[in-house]
């Protein structure tokens, strides 16, 4: 065990469905994370490994691929032996680890492994409730040092927003201003901890957000569903051409029309992810470079002073691009058959569906932002896929968790 007499505390803050570019956008209001980013170092082209809660957040705690952690999506595997996680990591460096989860981050994925005490808590029970004075509470009474994992529901849909953020000087949307409302939360809970603790606030996994509920885009999208993860029909250029029109309408958002949100597509608003790092050793610094979630944990334990190998690489100023890979593995794809992989690398994304005979997508970012129209560039596609990691196991292979009950109740299935 490693002398942890002087050792900083950390507080790590996940915000699930959270957008790098509302980090950013002027019509939400948000103080004290504005704040934060000035005072730390922050990532602006940070990419998830996957746009579904449990095996991204599989990636944050164990700084590897859902390919070598064992988690596959909400529901297919576990966490593997073969890697440690952030709290075995920690507790073996004298930290008390605690994690206050929600949502589908339940025990019998295995994320609770090394974990002193961990608690997953009804989707209902949130900053924005009673359960609010219990979670700071518990932060204010943790032995030191300690590692502290909180898992915020509060801008995933179903979006509740407290009536007195509900009003547009707080956003266009209500994920914007449950997001402005939540900032106030996510200050009180760093307040609640000790001054010599190191405070993260990340992503999962981003959201489509400006179109969830217009009647025409449901059952456009309802069709589209039915013939293409169904019927098995590539309706990408029919998809990409309505796309093109009908974003036009609404709010200044990255989004697209028929996308539903996370789990089904592997966009950039769905993956570009903010990690905002403050604390004691860490100097003010934005990072533009592309990084990936799985270099979250080894930059984490680097600024806490344990020296831990894993498969990713710790962040600093003056870092190059990486590489970044992700998935899509949600149960809004309907069947294990319509996952994606995908890399992203120097400006273009190769997009490809394993189970699917449909020719690969590859975008061509700087020239066409928004990922509606394909690139023919058959060295870039070749240079791409070899980027992909091993696929390994077959995903269907894995096994199933017996959780359905506990992601009906949160409208997953």
């Amino acid at each position: 065990m490693d002398d942890t007499t002087d050792s900083p505390n950390l507080l790590m803050v996940v915000v699930d469905c959270l957008r790098q570019d509302f980090l950013h956008r002027d019509a939400v209001d948000t103080p004290f994370l504005d704040g934060l980013r000035e005072r730390g170092q922050e990532c602006t082209e940070l990419y998830a490994t996957a746009t579904t809660t449990t095996p991204a957040v599989a990636s944050l705690l164990t700084g590897a691929y859902g390919e070598r952690n064992g988690i596959q999506s909400l529901r297919r595997g576990s966490l593997s032996g073969d890697v440690d996680s952030m709290p075995e990591i920690l507790g073996d460096a004298g930290y008390h680890t605690e994690a206050m989860a929600t949502g589908p981050l339940v025990p019998e994925t295995g994320l609770d492994r090394g974990f002193d005490t961990y608690e997953c808590r009804d989707r209902d029970e949130s900053m924005f409730s009673d359960w609010r004075e219990e979670g700071i509470e518990r932060l204010t009474d943790l032995p030191e040092p300690f590692a502290a994992f909180v898992h915020l529901w509060e801008i995933h849909e179903d979006i509740h927003v407290p009536r007195e953020y509900d009003s547009s000087e707080y956003g266009e949307t209500p994920y914007g201003r449950a997001f402005s409302a939540l900032d106030r939360e996510i200050e009180a809970l760093v307040d609640a901890v000790p001054d010599d603790t190191v405070v993260a606030v990340v992503g999962d996994h981003g959201e489509s957000i400006t179109h969830r509920n217009n009647p025409i885009r449901l059952a456009v999208k309802s069709l589209r569903d039915a013939v293409k993860y169904y019927g098995g029909v590539d309706t990408r250029g029919v998809v990409e051409r309505i796309n093109q029109y009908c974003d036009q309408f609404g709010p200044d958002v990255d989004d697209h029309f028929i996308e539903n949100g996370h789990g089904e597509n592997v966009f950039d608003f769905t993956t570009n992810v903010p990690f905002v790092l403050a604390g004691p050793g860490v100097e003010p610094a934005t990072v533009d470079a592309q990084v990936r979630q799985i270099d979250i944990l080894p930059t984490l334990l680097d600024t806490l002073g344990v020296d831990h190998e894993t498969d990713g690489d710790a962040i600093k100023p003056g870092v190059e691009d990486r590489v970044a890979y992700m998935r899509a593995c949600g149960a809004s794809l309907h069947r294990e058959r319509n996952w994606a992989r995908a890399v992203r690398y120097d400006d273009a994304k190769y997009v490809e569906y394993p189970e699917r005979d449909w020719e690969p997508g590859v975008y061509d970012i700087e020239a066409n932002s928004q990922e509606l129209e394909r690139t023919d560039d058959p060295d870039l596609e070749a240079e791409l896929r070899e980027r992909l990691p091993e696929r390994g196991v077959d995903p269907t292979d894995v096994e199933m968790l017996e959780i359905n009950e506990r992601l009906e109740d949160l409208g997953y299935l």
